[in-house]
């Protein structure tokens, strides 16, 4: 099981600074693993770019201790709001999403990054801006790479595993030769970063479609500031908006008079649906944007990208500590790769849903829409969905499951493979929310037994630092265990015993 590093100059080489690469480098660091972080700009990006952080995010961001720290940089809005003209057509209450986050937090990435890569240097990482992937091969026990670094230097250096973290062009990708297959979209897309006024209230996202069909979406920044975007807006070329071009679309799209002024950034963009189906070779790996890129719709992209990075990081450090089978890390794609499938064809139906042109396809949305999402159960379920705490896992070597019986103990609580609520339990040192248990980096084995610890040894599972322990209950199953990442993994004695026995060793494949 040991994995023998020794003679490489880092653990892991992380290929890309974005949300993604650096989220995969706090987690890592975060659990001792040597990282080492490169990437090829010069520094975080200068525009806001991505906006939306999901519940399921700022979870995950919670287990890192992080999310009180993003929640005051950034602006709420707790509903989502579609019109046709002036007729409200869906007002979705993010509040039913089932997190203790009911909103999306919008901050622009630039500030992201930021955060993210104060916490890495806190863990004593650095980010080398400037320094180019230029070529990469397994070798044996290694990754060799060679690298140019900010005075055009071509460097060799060596590591236990590398991910491509390094976006829709992806190095990483591309040495590996994986398919990205996929389309562009038909019409450029435009942006503008600028102040508004009579947009709307600015707890909540607008979007307007316009009788001739064109949409406009208008997302609160906080204070006067919105992101306004526009798709269907012909073959630009990649040729920028200028703000009286922004200001006759809003007036041209909305239902109302809406005041465009004070532009930070404007932009054209063409949206792609592009995706690849292997995330590993090897001791390589890809992660977020260079494995799967799709439209701005919903704001899934860069939460996806951070939810491959948290599912990645904690295998990838037990596998290069030497504590668990390198056959852990096949259950990274085998987790992941739904997942990305599932918010592309997600996010395809939302540039769908907005870009209608056909009067009659337009006329049943209009009637049907505001009948549906009334319907209180199509409001949580729509919620959790953008949100993305209803992602969940297929059963396999890390999500164990009973069949029927499966069903039957699980009354009252998630299934293995689903994201587990952040429930307060019980331990020694007394109360303590799980997601706050979680950022020990640690499994977290929750039992109703109030001496935890008799009923750790008594389930037969190897105490080795793997699990901690916590007394509460999670529907009427007296012992389940909860992965670092926030999913079940097991419950009942059991299963939780045979779980922690192959994460030590004995993984058999799906």
């Amino acid at each position: 099981m040991t994995t023998n590093t020794s003679s490489a100059d880092c653990q892991v080489l992380v290929v890309g600074a974005g949300p993604t690469g650096l989220t995969l480098a706090a987690q890592l660091l975060a659990r001792g693993i040597r990282t080492r972080v490169i990437d090829k700009s010069a520094g975080p990006a200068p525009q806001s770019r991505a906006l939306g952080i999901h519940a399921r995010t700022l979870e995950l961001l919670d287990t890192m201790g992080l999310a009180d720290t993003f929640i005051e940089r950034g602006h709420r809005a707790s509903h989502l709001r579609m019109y046709a003209g002036t007729r409200k057509l869906l007002d979705l209450n993010l509040a039913k999403n089932g997190s203790r986050y009911g909103f999306v937090l919008h901050l622009p990435q630039r500030e992201t990054e930021l955060l993210l890569r104060a916490r890495v240097q806190e863990l004593g990482g650095t980010i080398e801006q400037g320094v180019e992937l230029l070529s990469l091969a397994e070798r044996g026990d290694a990754v060799d790479a060679t690298l140019r670094d900010g005075a055009d230097r071509e460097v060799d250096m060596s590591a236990g595993y590398a991910v491509g973290c390094d976006g829709a062009h992806s190095r990483v990708r591309h040495e590996l030769g994986f398919a990205f297959d996929g389309q562009p979209y038909p019409q450029d897309w435009l942006l503008a970063d600028v102040a508004l006024e009579g947009a709307g209230s600015d707890d909540a996202v607008h979007s307007f479609f316009s009788p001739n069909g064109l949409p406009l979406v208008c997302i609160p920044m906080g204070g006067h500031r919105w992101r306004v975007v526009m798709a269907n807006a012909g073959d630009r070329g990649g040729r920028a908006p200028t703000l009286d071009e922004i200001r006759d679309l809003v007036g041209q799209r909305a239902p109302w008079p809406v005041e465009v002024s004070d532009p930070l950034w404007l932009a054209s963009f063409r949206c792609q649906l592009r995706s690849t189906t292997t995330y590993r070779r090897g001791r390589v790996f890809i992660a977020g944007d260079a494995a799967h890129i799709h439209s701005p719709a919903g704001g899934q992209g860069m939460n996806t990208g951070m939810m491959d990075a948290c599912n990645l990081a904690w295998k990838l450090a037990l596998v290069a500590g030497g504590r668990a089978p390198d056959g852990l890390l096949d259950s990274y794609g085998q987790e992941r790769v739904p997942v990305a499938s599932g918010v592309l064809e997600f996010t395809d139906k939302l540039v769908g849903l907005l870009t209608m042109r056909n009067p009659l396809k337009r006329a049943v949305r209009d009637t049907v829409l505001p009948l549906v999402t009334r319907l209180p159960a199509v409001q949580r379920g729509a919620a959790r969905r953008l949100s993305q705490v209803s992602v969940a896992h297929p059963a396999g070597p890390l999500v164990l499951r009973d069949g029927e019986r499966d069903g039957r103990a699980g009354r009252g609580g998630p299934r293995p493979g689903e994201r587990v609520q952040d429930v307060v339990l019980h331990t020694p040192d007394g109360p303590a929310r799980l997601y706050e248990l979680l950022r020990g980096g640690r499994h977290v084995l929750v039992t109703s037994d109030a001496d935890a610890a008799a009923a750790f040894e008594a389930a037969g599972i190897p105490s080795d630092g793997l699990v901690e322990t916590a007394v509460g209950r999670l529907g009427v199953c007296a012992m389940a265990l909860i992965r670092p990442d926030g999913v079940l993994a097991a419950r009942g004695s059991a299963h939780v015993a045979d779980y922690v026995r192959r994460l030590a060793g004995e993984l058999v494949p799906a």
